[in-house]
């Protein structure tokens, strides 16, 4: 029905989730004309651990206060602002934020900034659009899908997730095993003892560098899941969804917290290209943000945040290259330089500490021990694991 079809825009951003319409945000009142494809509906489900992090009010306040005005329309969220650290000795610590993040499920969440993009004037949103192929020549780009509509543009900007096909496409960006984790994730309904406001990341001694982990969203339900190195998964030949059933009914400490509850749905998994090194993340004529960058928390497996913050650099970027007519891959470094000024660092220590507590729970303990019982110790926790 659409073959044949040809639209074109001023920048085109393939994939809508956090990244994706994040960076239709930061194209609002530039007087561009942007299309933001996906190749799903919305709302829609995406597997994920749904922490979003505390700052990412101030990114929407970056690119209009009206953005972050609007997160009080959405209610459907937990407030939390304590990370509970569990030694595999079973002590714990609860590290305070600052400031409040929340938890929200990736269906609710995504479909609020997709909604939210796409009520922008210069925003014109393609759903169940599979994009297929994208190609760059030195007049522009051209974006192709598999219902046959052609999209041509200025910039692409490629926020298509972990399996981006603009990477494949325009990349020489590879898997590396040791800068990649794999997680499984369930939902529950009436896991007990969630403490108000926290979320927990379990270290359990069989499982480092990986964690279990317990999410609170609102209804009494809980993301709960478990990530580990794709490198330890390979070299151990670990089953995470059974790795996962294994702790919830046969770790002492944990079980008796599921012992009335249900599991909504199925385990899920997917994989976290982690931001512990540097890939191709820009080009002529192109960006890749959030997942399709590379741009994971080596430890937490935070992404949505990363995610925005590097759409809302790539949206400034584009209207910058446009306005300048400047479309080269030294002039696209900028946006780069920006990502990594913003990460790098994080995710560099993130990846240290990552490796130090690699099959070692002695270490996690000790840390844990001296964190409560020295406020110096806490506060060097704090630094190392919050933003």
């Amino acid at each position: 029905m659409n073959e044949g079809i040809h639209l074109d825009f001023d920048v085109i951003i393939c994939g809508a989730g956090p990244a994706g319409s994040t960076c239709a945000l930061a194209l609002a009142g530039s007087g561009l004309k942007v299309a933001l494809i996906d190749k799903q509906k919305f709302p829609r489900d995406k597997i994920c651990g749904d922490a979003v992090a505390a700052y990412v009010p101030k990114v929407l306040n970056s690119i209009n206060p009206k953005f972050a005005a609007s997160l009080s329309d959405f209610q459907d969220k937990y407030p939390v602002n304590t990370l509970r650290l569990v030694a595999p000795n079973e002590k714990h610590i609860d590290l305070e934020y600052s400031e409040w993040g929340f938890v929200a499920t990736r269906f609710s969440w995504d479909n609020y900034l997709f909604e939210l993009a796409s009520a922008q004037p210069e925003v014109s949103s393609f759903l169940e659009h599979d994009i297929k192929n994208v190609l760059i020549d030195k007049d522009g780009v051209t974006v192709k899908t598999a219902n046959g509509v052609t999209f041509h543009g200025k910039i692409v900007v490629g926020c298509d997730g972990a399996h981006s096909v603009v990477n494949k496409k325009l990349t020489d960006n590879k898997v590396d095993l040791s800068h990649h984790s794999g997680a499984v994730r369930a939902y529950f309904k009436g896991v007990e003892d969630i403490p108000n406001a926290t979320f927990e990341l379990h270290f359990l001694k069989n499982l480092l560098p990986g964690y279990f982990w317990i999410f609170p969203l609102p209804n009494g339900h809980a993301n709960v899941g478990l990530g580990m190195l794709s490198q330890t998964i390979s070299n151990r030949k670990v089953n995470l969804r059974e790795a996962l059933n294994d702790i919830i009914e046969n770790e002492p400490y944990i079980n008796k917290r599921f012992a009335h509850a249900e599991m909504i749905g199925e385990v899920r998994g997917y994989g976290l290209p982690l931001g512990s090194r540097k890939v191709t993340m820009s080009g002529h004529r192109f960006m890749l943000c959030g997942d399709a960058a590379s741009l994971i928390d080596p430890v937490t497996g935070e992404g949505i945040g990363q995610a925005m913050v590097s759409g809302r650099y790539a949206g400034w970027h584009a209207i910058k290259c446009i306005g300048q007519a400047n479309y080269s891959p030294e002039f696209m470094k900028q946006y780069d330089a920006q990502v990594y000024a913003k990460f790098w660092a994080t995710h560099r220590k993130r990846y240290l500490f990552q490796k130090i507590i690699d099959n070692r729970p002695w270490i996690i303990n000790a840390a844990i021990n001296a964190a409560n019982s020295n406020p110096m110790y806490q506060k060097l926790m704090k630094k190392v694991l919050i933003w």
